[in-house]
């Protein structure tokens, strides 16, 4: 991944962008991802996390009640989001608040870019 795309994929990760590490990455994939339940390895996959840090990571997240884990038979587990901790819906609006906010930032950049090249063309006819 280069440092461009790198860096734009964090912006879009509200937790990350601010702590930068895997724990808020997991948590940012289940807030986005919050009406699904999903196996370590789908995490690992889907939201660019080594499977092994999920690994480590998913039990602390199930201890502190982050996570809730669904034993699907002896071997198979999947996890999701736990809707009913406090803290879990402070993180997510937070995360609703810090991606409308991102949103904000970019419509005024776009606009402000196509008031300059507006500018640009109307000092061309001039």
């Amino acid at each position: 991944m280069d440092k461009e795309n790198e860096i734009s994929h964090i912006k879009n990760r509200p937790l990350e962008r601010i702590f930068q590490n895997n724990i808020s990455r997991i948590l940012d994939f289940f807030i986005f991802n919050q009406n699904f339940n999903f196996s370590t390895t789908e995490i690992s996959e889907l939201g660019d996390i080594p499977l092994r840090t999920v690994q480590r990571i998913l039990p602390q997240l199930v201890e502190k009640e982050i996570i809730k884990e669904i034993k699907i038979n002896k071997r198979n587990k999947t996890y999701e989001l736990n809707k009913n901790s406090e803290l879990v819906e402070i993180l997510d609006k937070y995360s609703i608040v810090t991606i409308n906010s991102f949103i904000k930032d970019t419509l005024i950049e776009e606009k402000n870019k196509n008031i300059i090249n507006l500018n640009r063309i109307v000092d061309d006819f001039t």
